[in-house]
């Protein structure tokens, strides 16, 4: 359980920064001066992030109802549909908290700039 956790805060702080880079470079290649476009960039990317997560989410957690008719008991059954929803959530965990820490980029640009 702890490596899983582990997995996914790693996962998250590296795609959150890789996301943050990809940000930044649109933002200077757009012109973007201020740290105020900066933040905005930021906060959108976050707002992305979770919303992609959600819709992950959402389609691991509903059963397939056209797929092939295959004959499984009802433990193995449960077992597959329950992993496939474990796989959502781990997928949501990964957007939602590389969302929440680009909100926290966007947040941290507003104050740099407020000083500068």
């Amino acid at each position: 359980m702890k490596n899983t956790i582990l997995r996914i805060l790693i996962s998250a702080i590296l795609f959150s920064l890789i996301s943050g880079i990809v940000v930044s470079i649109i933002g200077l290649m757009l012109g973007w001066k201020t740290s105020t476009q900066f933040s905005d960039g930021f906060l959108g990317a976050g707002v992305i992030m979770i919303l992609i997560g959600l819709v992950q989410f959402q389609g691991y957690s509903q059963r397939a109802i056209n797929g092939t008719p295959v004959h499984l008991d009802p433990a193995e059954r449960s077992n597959l549909w329950a992993a496939d929803t474990f796989h959502g959530k781990n997928l949501m965990a990964l957007f939602g908290i590389s969302g929440l820490l680009l909100f926290g980029l966007s947040f941290l640009a507003i104050l740099v700039g407020r000083l500068f």
